[in-house]
């Protein structure tokens, strides 16, 4: 057990210094003056009614409360006396800290996810998840990576959960996630498919499955409605935004081969390959047992989840995030429980010991050398801590003060 709990938490440190370090460094990015923008408008005039509501609005709320709590203590110790002094520039380093957060908070339920198949299983998936460098690169960024991949983690978790201990209440949290999952960004809304795959398959529970799936549903639309209130108060601009966003984008064989790259810099070739394998493993325990459920539940959703994605041709930056959480422990069940297959050919125990570090080598290593390399890009593009802001937020505050003027004015 302390091995455990020490192992864990160097992963998870390693995680926070991939994601904290230089996080006040790098050049802003068009992904985040999308979310400063809204931000300052919410706070500033009371209201955010854009006219079409490209992506969901949980993001922005849950800025917007970092930035009020930024404001408070900032008025307590004098920093600033209006919203007139406040600017992008404090959004941008709190609201990167609070998305990095989220993303150290991800390595650690991955290890929980992955508990559920052995200690090695789940130590080596957070390693995975601590590494990766598309969930490292939107954790050091304002947007909706970070929790999208959080929701879409804790909604596997949570349904694991629930398929282990029964409980309408349990299946009605993860569907709760799932709904979160898709107020982060609309490709979330697959997210769903775990808890109901849950709720379906769960034969240890009083209630039916039918009313379990129902529950499930409707959790998650009430959670959708509740992060995105604007879907019920301005139902034009949230049709609009949701054909704008959902829209095919017809690339065809070109968004396919997108969707792979995309993949590949995610995990690397090694864990690409051990993500295939480690999926193959799976299906032949869903099929085959025992914990038809479990695996059921681990292996569907990246299928489902990359199929649909690549049937309607999406290929956005944070499009393949719900897939890592699982694809991660999907990778570790290839490197030690494959291994462990070898106990049939009467392989000794330090070999296969052995087999499993090499693979954890070679699975672990590509992706963290690519995300340190982006850290360390990230110090060298731009001004150095405590500075001014980039040029880029200067103009961004510019363009809202005047468009929060001309608001005012037109409301006069």
């Amino acid at each position: 057990m302390r091995s455990s709990l020490v192992g864990v938490g160097l992963v998870v440190v390693s995680g926070a210094l991939l994601r904290y370090w230089n996080l006040r460094h790098g050049s802003v990015g068009p992904i985040e003056t999308e979310i400063v923008d809204p931000v300052l408008q919410l706070i500033r005039t009371g209201s955010y009614r854009p006219q079409a509501l490209v992506r969901p609005t949980l993001p922005i709320y849950l800025h917007a409360l970092v930035a009020i709590v930024h404001f408070i203590a900032g008025a307590i110790t004098g920093a600033w006396r209006s919203l007139a002094e406040f600017g992008p520039g404090p959004i941008i380093a709190w609201g990167r800290g609070f998305s990095a957060l989220v993303g150290t908070a991800v390595v650690f339920i991955v290890y929980q996810i992955g508990m559920r198949w052995g200690a090695r299983h789940a130590l080596l998936a957070a390693g995975l998840m601590a590494v990766t460098p598309a969930h490292v690169a939107v954790s050091r960024q304002i947007g909706e990576g970070s929790p999208l991949t959080f929701f879409s983690a804790l909604s596997l978790l949570l349904s694991l959960i629930a398929i282990e201990r029964g409980g309408r209440r349990r299946f009605i949290v993860a569907g709760l996630a799932a709904g979160c999952a898709a107020a982060s960004h609309y490709a979330g809304a697959i997210v769903v498919v775990v808890p109901l795959v849950a709720a379906w398959m769960t034969t240890n529970d009083e209630s039916s499955r039918v009313s379990r799936a129902v529950a499930v549903s409707l959790a998650a639309i009430a959670a959708f409605i509740a992060a995105t209130p604007l879907s019920v108060r301005d139902l034009p601009a949230f049709l609009n935004g949701f054909a704008i966003a959902a829209s095919p984008s017809g690339a065809g064989v070109a968004g396919d081969v997108e969707l792979l790259r995309q993949l590949l810099w995610a995990l690397q070739w090694p864990g690409v390959v051990l993500a295939f394998a480690g999926l193959s493993l799976g299906i032949v325990r869903a099929v085959t047992g025992p914990g038809h459920t479990r695996w059921t539940l681990l292996v569907s959703f990246p299928v489902v989840y990359f199929a649909l994605v690549a049937w309607h041709g999406a290929a956005s930056e944070a499009i393949l995030l719900p897939l890592l959480p699982a694809t991660t422990v999907i990778a570790a069940i290839a490197v030690v429980s494959g291994v462990s297959l070898l106990r049939r050919f009467d392989i000794p125990r330090a070999a296969r010991t052995a087999l499993i570090a090499a693979l954890t080598v070679v699975a672990v290593l590509p992706p963290a050398v690519f995300s340190i390399e982006l850290v360390r890009q990230a110090g060298r593009e731009s001004v150095s801590a405590g500075s001014k802001p980039p040029r880029g937020v200067r103009l961004q505050a510019d363009q809202t003060e005047r468009g929060v003027s001309a608001r005012a004015d037109r409301g006069r």
